[in-house]
């Protein structure tokens, strides 16, 4: 059977965005918003990408709808601002509430945001990471930086859960791309050092004084009869040795 040749276009449009002078406070901001309505956006930028062909899976993080949160950019600091990220470009997306209309923000210039409860921090080019975004795990000393990437795939087989790593429940067998999923994981020690890990022991390596006392943790809160995801045991672990 011959591979189909599929033409994969990537449509960016330039938009004119207004940059306040200072972060504004809440009603300021909502001040701003309701004046403003969906005509102006408060960050410079790009408007997100489009992926203008069929596929299966998504681009995004962990899902497609965007969630409330706080973002610091630019050392100013907006709130109620509709946020996720595009992992295959490793850009922040932000609207305004009611708007269809996203801007795509470097990890440069976005020094942290919080979605969902969880904050993530923005790497730039020449730092200890590689660039992109960074969900923080814990909140002690020690903490777990984790990573999302996607990357573009085509298979003529079925690639629906553990090939592209997620389950889409609106997967099309009639269409061959897709988007991969490919997770990393970095222990940041006290001294602010980074290492790459790749499985749990590695994790509770980091920590050779408390293995029996996380052990036991472990066991009281998590699933005996499943075994955890990495993230799942990330999290876990970096409550338990937490101030």
């Amino acid at each position: 059977m011959t591979r189909p040749f599929l033409l994969l276009v990537f449509l960016l449009l330039a938009a004119g965005i207004h940059v306040p002078a200072a972060a504004q406070e809440r009603t300021e901001l909502q001040a701003f918003q309701d004046a403003a309505g969906n005509r102006s956006i408060l960050f410079r930028g790009k408007q997100a990408a489009r992926y203008a062909f069929p596929y299966n899976g998504h681009p995004y993080w962990r899902e497609t709808a965007f969630r409330p949160g706080e973002i610091r950019f630019e050392d100013n600091d907006y709130h109620d601002i509709l946020l996720n990220i595009d992992a295959v470009r490793q850009l922040a997306l932000v609207k305004l509430p009611d708007s269809m209309f996203a801007v795509s923000l470097s990890p440069s210039l976005t020094s942290s945001f919080t979605m969902d409860g969880r904050r993530y921090v923005g790497v730039g080019p020449g730092e200890a990471l590689p660039e992109g975004f960074y969900e923080v795990i814990g909140k002690g000393p020690e903490q777990v930086y984790f990573r999302i990437t996607k990357t573009l795939a085509s298979s003529t087989n079925i690639a629906n859960g553990d090939p592209i790593g997620y389950y889409d429940e609106n997967y099309r067998y009639e269409v061959l791309t897709y988007f991969a999923i490919h997770k990393f994981f970095y222990f940041k020690d006290a001294e602010g050092k980074f290492t790459r890990f790749r499985s749990r022991n590695a994790l509770l390596g980091k920590f050779p004084g408390r293995k029996r006392e996380i052990r036991q943790a472990l066991r009281d809160r998590l699933d005996t009869y499943e075994r955890p995801s990495l993230e799942t045991y990330c999290e876990t672990v970096m409550n338990i040795v937490a101030p």
